[in-house]
């Protein structure tokens, strides 16, 4: 290489460098920005009675438990306020990728968070918004999201897939991830349903409140005759019947 090559080649470098720096710069600012929103008492309210006045018949009997379930949360620490002055990036000024995690995206129709398999969120997707939950961010989004009902694949611990091995005994960060999921979805009273035919197991032992594999069976269980859910048991409802 000659020393005019190597010297573009360095200057090249540099330039990548510095976008680089700018670029995570901007990451880290929105991040702030994402956190002060989220953790906002404000915005959580206004998001649970939005939700509930956009469909009163599917979230209007949760939103009490969550109002109280915000309400215990008031005095909790909060973010420190964002930076001001030349600490503060510019953020509008230029139309970057990682601008679209503050954009907005209503939906009027059935939101399912879950962990899946590739095929069955892809076959879900023709009925409903799906919102797939991973195991490294299952929990902060399923915290925050505004869904209808969790799912949880019984396929989704086929190799190969995110959630490879959900279900194998011995596989403890799955399982750690999932009773996190299954948690969070209880405090929410958000319906928890086992799709697939053939379970594994150490799945189908689990309580559930629902077992499904057709896209019609999701819409029929946010109905109201069949959103109640059984007081303090965590079980199936006695209609239903769960795969062993």
């Amino acid at each position: 290489m000659s020393g005019a090559d190597g010297a573009k080649a360095n200057r090249q470098a540099a330039r990548l460098r510095a976008a680089l720096r700018e670029r995570e710069a901007r990451v880290q600012e929105l991040e702030r920005r994402l956190g002060a929103l989220e953790t906002s008492v404000a915005l959580q309210f206004g998001r649970l009675v939005a939700g509930a006045a956009r469909s009163p018949r599917r979230r209007g009997t949760r939103l009490p438990k969550e109002l109280y379930r915000l309400w215990r949360k008031r005095n909790g620490p909060e973010q420190g306020p964002p930076p001001s002055g030349s600490d503060r990036l510019q953020l509008d000024r230029i139309d970057r990728p990682e601008d679209r995690l503050l954009a907005a995206a209503p939906y009027d129709g059935i939101v399912i968070a879950g962990i899946f398999a590739p095929a069955t969120a892809a076959a879900l997707r023709e009925h409903a918004k799906v919102i797939p939950l991973y195991p490294h961010d299952a929990t902060i989004v399923l915290d925050t999201a505004d869904v209808d009902l969790v799912v949880v694949d019984a396929a989704a611990g086929e190799p190969g897939g995110p959630w490879a091995y959900l279900g194998v005994p011995g596989m403890y960060d799955r399982d750690r991830a999932l009773h996190d999921v299954r948690q969070i979805a209880a405090a929410r009273s958000l319906p928890l349903v086992l799709w697939g035919e053939a379970p594994p197991a150490t799945l189908a032992l689990l309580d559930w409140d629902a077992a499904a594999s057709t896209p019609d069976r999701l819409h029929d269980l946010l109905e109201p005759s069949q959103r109640a859910r059984p007081g303090g048991s965590g079980g199936p409802p006695p209609e239903m019947t769960l795969p062993r």
